[in-house]
């Protein structure tokens, strides 16, 4: 190659890279700049903030007109919310969010910048600004919203408790199992759980699942959810069975324990499910049995003590435990079971001591 070309070549890179670094440097000074001029704004100040959070006393001095006085004033109030809880019925942030906030909210949502609409939901969910809730929507059908931004304002429409945020969900693309589970969350509570359950079977199957462990984590009871998850349990879909033991095994309560006693029984040979129970399943059901300590739940637990897989027969001799006569039992078994792996799980459980659960 010619020695001209390879200096040309040189020279191009050489210049592309010094372009950069000055680019670097200048956006670097710029950004000291910025930070510097918000931090002497706030230093003149900052006393006149802290007795309006505090006294809510207003002072015209730090109202917000330049884009730097808004991001400390941002910046100021979010710290105060993160650290000062106020009392009730008085919110000096509202106001000033109200009035000065909202339109630049309203603005930057329309920025062609991805990151200042980013920005903006972010406070907007920080400062729970739930007038901005259409405006949210409105987003949502921009060409413009990522699905990020989407994500955020669904986050931000649950917390608002948004009552048709689940029509809005389900319109959309499949969303991630972790981010939809975050999404109800923030969604579901005591006065929408009814509504969810009775439009249980017609949401799509990627919805049951989270909705059955909210009820769990929640600790969400009524007699309806009870009943719709005692119904559950003789749901042909195994997942949805299994989280609805485990859920009725979290309460501690069911209506009708002879559901149990029936399909446990259906289980044995000449039962009548068309499918063996998986050990997910007995291990639930043992689960249930011993949180729930029915005595008419003890024989079941006395024969699941001798299961093929460990899991279940150490989650049975774990139940038994929890009995009022469980030690007794334990010891029982010891003495008189004929089956080697019943007996030895049952002295380890009854060996152990302290908190197990």
């Amino acid at each position: 190659m010619n020695i001209f070309i390879i200096f040309y070549i040189t020279g191009i890179f050489f210049l592309l890279i010094l372009f950069i670094y000055i680019y670097l440097v200048l956006r670097k000074i710029i950004r000291q700049q910025k930070n510097k001029q918000k931090e002497e704004w706030l230093n003149k100040n900052i006393l006149s903030i802290e007795n309006y959070l505090i006294k809510g006393k207003l002072s015209a001095s730090f109202l917000p007109r330049k884009e730097i006085e808004f991001e400390a004033l941002e910046n100021i109030f979010s710290s105060f919310m993160s650290i000062i809880k106020f009392e009730e019925g008085f919110d000096p942030i509202r106001p000033i969010v109200n009035l000065y906030f909202i339109p630049r909210y309203k603005y930057k949502l329309k920025h062609g910048n991805w990151s200042e609409r980013i920005n903006s939901l972010l406070f907007i969910n920080q400062f729970k600004i739930k007038m901005m809730q259409d405006d949210l929507i409105q987003h949502l059908s921009n060409k413009k919203c990522s699905v990020e931004e989407k994500f955020n304002i669904f986050l931000i429409l649950a917390s608002f408790k948004y009552e048709k945020l689940m029509e809005l969900l389900i319109s959309q693309k499949k969303i991630p199992s972790f981010l939809l589970t975050e999404i109800l969350y923030q969604h579901v509570n005591e006065e929408n759980i009814q509504e969810l359950i009775k439009n249980f079977y017609d949401l799509p199957e990627d919805y049951k699942n989270p909705i059955l462990d909210l009820i769990r984590i929640k600790n969400l009871r009524s007699e309806k959810i009870h009943l719709f998850l005692e119904k559950l349990i003789t749901s042909e879909n195994i997942e949805l069975k299994i989280r609805s033991l485990k859920t009725i095994a979290s309460i501690g309560y069911i209506s009708t324990p002879s559901i149990i006693i029936q399909l446990v029984e259906s289980n044995e040979n000449g039962g009548q499910l068309q499918v063996p129970l998986s050990n997910e399943e007995n291990l639930m059901i043992v689960r249930l049995m011993g949180n729930i300590r029915q005595d008419l739940f003890l024989p079941y637990l006395i024969q699941f003590i001798s299961d093929k897989a460990y899991i279940v027969r150490s989650e049975a001799a774990k139940s038994i435990k929890k009995y009022k006569n469980g030690s007794v039992i334990l010891n029982q078994i010891i003495e008189e079971h004929t089956d080697a792996y019943a007996r030895n799980i049952a002295k380890e459980w009854l060996e152990r001591t302290g908190d197990y659960d």
